[in-house]
């Protein structure tokens, strides 16, 4: 389990909450350019994401995929159907949506298509993904859910394998036009199935807006996100640190406590955890690509780097955590 440390100052510690919130912040997209992938490695450094999700038609490094694992990301497969990976599938959101919903989208390709992003994974990543989403939410549409669904079981399912992989659910964290529409588009239906599956998922999803927002509007919107999170009753909060090493006796006075740090109240979890995943999309500043939503990307990136950021996860009582450690 990654380790996880308080990082607020000693002469704070008698107020802090024990009923934070337990925040997944994800950036989606690794591999689409390599702004992204600066971003998601900045952003790593500074201890402010703990996932990425990762298009298999894109590229990353092997230096890129070793710096991730030393920093403890979780790294995910975003099953993409209408971005970059080559498919007799591929088109536009809506057709997809149309296709999907008519039943008019060939399952055959759909499960081949899937197994093929999932190949890729493994073979680029050299394992299993730790957990699945999709680009634009098609993992949740009609047939290509049901097809998703079969295959993970099938790949890391039952008694027999090792791999316990999760999925992103759609649950709207606010009561917000594009969040119910995304959540209507399968994300009960999805939901139900991976509970069914037995596949672990996230409680509430955030992160979702018109990509239209200046740098003022965004920051109100976390704002709203990380004060709408559900909090957990006898969790501390707590930015990421890196990985704990236990120390020799007498030398806890960072843990403000005498009790030896790997009994520290910082470092534990509780079984029953209510996880809320933000998703994000940040690119660092780069005029060699350009995508439909590079100017939100780059905004995002200066705010996630900010300090002003680190001060809101303070303020809303905020535990950063994994999937791999949380659901």
């Amino acid at each position: 389990m990654t380790t996880i440390k308080n990082n607020t100052p000693q002469n704070q510690n008698s107020q802090i909450s024990n009923s934070a919130r337990a925040i997944i912040i994800n950036v989606d997209d690794l591999g689409l350019s390599g702004a992204v992938n600066d971003a998601v490695l900045h952003l790593a450094e500074r201890g402010r994401i703990g996932a990425s999700s990762y298009m298999v038609g894109g590229t990353i490094s092997d230096s890129e995929i070793q710096t991730l694992a030393e920093l403890n990301i979780d790294i995910g497969l975003h099953l993409d159907l209408t971005g970059i990976f080559p498919s007799a599938l591929r088109g536009s959101l809506k057709s997809l949506i149309i296709a999907s919903y008519l039943r008019k989208i060939n399952p055959v390709q759909v499960t081949d298509t899937i197994k093929k992003q999932l190949d890729g994974f493994e073979d680029r990543f050299g394992r299993a993904p730790i957990f699945v989403d999709g680009h634009q939410h098609i993992h949740q549409f009609p047939i290509i859910r049901q097809r998703l669904a079969n295959e993970l079981n099938e790949r890391y399912g039952g008694e027999n394998t090792q791999t316990h992989i999760s999925a992103r659910t759609t649950t709207p964290l606010v009561n917000d036009f594009k969040s119910w529409v995304i959540y209507t588009l399968g994300g009960n239906a999805w939901r139900k199935l991976c509970k069914d599956k037995h596949i672990a998922t996230n409680d509430y999803f955030g992160g979702i807006y018109g990509f239209d927002a200046n740098r003022q509007e965004l920051t109100a919107l976390w704002d709203q996100w990380l004060q709408s999170a559900p909090r957990t009753a006898d969790l501390s909060p707590a930015l990421y640190a890196q990985s704990f090493v236990i120390e020799p006796l007498g030398t806890y006075a960072q843990y403000d406590t005498t009790t030896p740090a790997i009994h520290a109240a910082p470092l534990s979890l509780p079984t029953e955890l209510s996880t809320t995943l933000i998703m994000c999309h940040p690119a660092i500043p780069d005029n060699g690509w350009q995508d439909e939503i590079k100017t939100a990307r780059e905004i995002e990136y200066n705010w996630l780097m900010s300090d002003a950021f680190e001060v809101l996860l303070q303020k809303h009582d905020v535990r950063l955590v994994r999937w791999s450690e949380s659901v």
